[in-house]
């Protein structure tokens, strides 16, 4: 072989070598951006999910809020009409007392 055969096999092979080291270094660089696009598509996914959690915490929050009141609301009414009728009840009694003292009943 000769000099300039010799020399342009060592040139490209010097040209290859460097081929695979950008080859090498690009794809080092692809794999590290992968895994960050990664770790941030995940970071986005937990909070999505955490807002999702939130959300339905939150309806189930104002759902329990609303059937609290709800049953106050009607406990209250039962009450009041409890109070009306025991009311009522004692004026009666009174009034029955009163006719057996006073003879009339």
């Amino acid at each position: 072989m000769s000099e300039a055969t010799i020399a342009r096999v060592l040139s490209i092979e010097h040209s290859a070598a460097g081929m695979y080291e950008n080859a090498q270094r690009q794809a080092a660089k692809i794999i590290e951006d992968a895994r960050r696009k990664a770790i941030h598509n995940r970071e986005l996914a937990i909070a999505r999910a955490r807002e999702q959690a939130e959300q339905i915490a939150a309806e189930g929050r104002e759902a329990a809020e609303a059937e609290r009141s709800r049953i106050i609301q009607h406990a209250e009414a039962e009450a009041d009409e409890v109070d009306d009728q025991a009311t009522a009840h004692l004026s009666n009694a009174v009034s029955f007392v009163l006719d057996q003292v006073t003879g009339r009943g």
